[in-house]
């Protein structure tokens, strides 16, 4: 950030404002998540078409955190969808500022949203976005496993105890394949919301490998 003002440089203030916002969300800084994206979404920059677009699903998604209703998140996820849809997204056109947007793709909105509606209490809404954006096959072997224990989760909150287990115990081969913490914490959370289900086959198989 010192950097870029040190050069200047306002479009990357607002994009590290941006990056500032999804690290707090990994910290579940509801306040940070909401206020570092709106001070993203309001700076005196202007930002690559993909980068607004990430922006205001990264409002979506504060928001949520913070309570708001469901017909004002949705407003902004369709404000994104418009953003993502628009000329400059099409045509690739990044402002001349490839760098900044070049991972942000359709996989890459579908992935924000279904996060968002988590957060806002609409988990099965969620799962049937993560699962359309895996089918996409556009991700990773790494991502796949922590956008699979993301749906798993989503599943479980629904009250999908068999799916969550199922989507589980596959992000947890890929996570043990990969190495990845993260998808493994991911799966810590979803044996947690499963716990009143653990009796049942899939729960418990999911416990037991997490424990192994």
């Amino acid at each position: 950030m010192e950097w870029a003002q040190a050069a200047n440089d306002t479009a990357m203030q607002g994009y590290v404002l941006l990056k500032k916002s999804q690290m707090a969300y990994e910290e579940r800084d509801a306040q940070r998540v909401a206020t570092l994206a709106e001070a993203a979404q309001r700076g005196p920059w202007q930002l690559p078409a993909k980068v607004r677009v990430e922006v205001t699903q990264q409002e979506a998604r504060g928001l949520a955190m913070l309570g708001e209703s469901i017909s004002v998140i949705e407003q902004k996820l369709g404000e994104a969808q418009q953003l993502f849809g628009g000329a400059d997204c099409a045509d690739g056109d990044e402002d001349d500022r490839p760098q900044f947007g070049t991972y942000f793709n359709e996989g890459a909105l579908l992935l924000r949203a279904a996060s968002c509606y988590i957060e806002a209490g609409k988990p099965g809404r969620a799962a049937a976005l993560f699962a359309d954006a895996i089918a996409g096959s556009g991700l990773s072997r790494r991502d796949e496993g922590y956008f699979r224990a993301r749906r798993a989760f989503a599943c479980a909150l629904s009250g999908e105890p068999d799916d969550a287990a199922e989507e589980g115990l596959t992000a947890w081969r890929i996570a043990a394949a990969t190495n990845s913490q993260r998808t493994t914490r991911e799966l810590a959370r979803t044996v947690k919301v499963l716990q009143p289900r653990g009796s049942r086959p899939g729960p418990r198989q999911l416990r037991e490998a997490l424990r192994g």
